[in-house]
């Protein structure tokens, strides 16, 4: 089976194009960049090449007689995507329906987008948030996600494009960028080594799905096989935890004390998000297996 990774040079491609080459695929990373925080794995080539970049011939030869994309670029984050609402769009949403008419003419069996079940839903109406819950985005970054889900449905109505939509809560792991702007943990974690101070927008009293990425791999791996296709799945641990309560547990497991300097909160923030992982159990046959803790001892080990 080949697989292409678009945007796979992040940590949640390292993990996936890891485990696809574990299991003998043909394994593609196709990105701006080349890994910088993890290794260039053998079985794995690398293709240098802009998504954004209209008619690519190096995009339109990779993906060709590709059985799986998984779609993992994306520009901005959550907070950049306000500031920024011109170029989100110019180079996310323009850039993915460029991708899936790629994808639609290189004759690629399956795409499989990484939403975000963070952000697309906004303010909780109520917990856990299942996939029919209303969207009530709050950033420019979770709505272009959602248009890219809407755009998927409507090249497979007009092409026949195969596709899944993953929507994680907030995965962690090894490999993720603690400058990103995204990844508490990672963040918290570099923190630790530095002796930096980590800044808190808020109380902490912020709840978030955290899971390892480990998990969200193993989920990747069960939609490329599938046959309950052409549908959004909901990816966590379906258990919400503070952001105080992840400082806590951290400093326990590692003995150490994070200096914590509390900042005002955000707006484009909602007080929780705790996604329902049932549909996931049912049409996958997947579940979470690390806990949190255990996550956080691979993470920091």
């Amino acid at each position: 089976m080949k697989a292409v990774l678009l945007g796979g040079s992040g940590f949640i491609g390292a993990h996936l194009s890891k485990a696809l080459a574990g299991e003998g695929h043909t394994v593609i990373v196709f990105d701006r960049i080349l890994p910088a925080l993890s290794p260039q794995w053998e079985g794995v080539r690398y293709v240098s090449g802009d998504l954004a970049a209209p008619d690519s011939a190096d995009l339109a030869e990779t993906l060709r007689n590709s059985d799986l994309v998984f779609y993992l670029a994306w520009r901005f984050t959550h907070a950049d995507s306000n500031r920024r609402m011109a170029l989100d769009i110019e180079t996310n949403l323009l850039g993915a329906i460029r991708v899936l008419e790629s994808c639609a003419a290189a004759g690629v069996g399956r795409v499989i987008f990484y939403s975000s079940g963070g952000t697309v839903y906004g303010p909780a109406q109520h917990l856990p948030i299942a996939e029919s819950h209303p969207t009530e985005p709050r950033s420019s970054h979770a709505i272009l996600k959602l248009a890219v889900e809407k755009y998927l449905a409507l090249f497979e109505q007009i092409h026949g494009l195969d596709y899944i939509v993953l929507r994680p809560g907030n995965p962690f792991g090894r490999y993720q960028d603690p400058a990103s702007g995204q990844g508490v943990i990672a963040a918290l974690q570099s923190r630790l080594a530095s002796g930096e101070p980590f800044e808190v927008w808020g109380d902490g009293a912020v709840v978030r799905d955290y899971f390892h990425v480990s998990d969200l791999v193993r989920a990747s791996l069960l939609a490329g096989t599938t046959s309950h296709s052409r549908t959004v799945y909901n990816i966590g641990s379906g258990v919400g935890r503070s952001l105080r309560d992840v400082i806590e547990t951290i400093q326990r497991l590692t003995g150490q004390k994070i200096q914590v300097r509390w900042g005002p909160g955000r707006r484009s923030d909602v007080p929780a998000n705790i996604l329902d992982i049932e549909k996931a159990r049912l049409l996958l046959q997947w579940s979470p297996e690390l806990s949190f803790e255990e996550g956080l001892r691979l993470t920091f080990g």
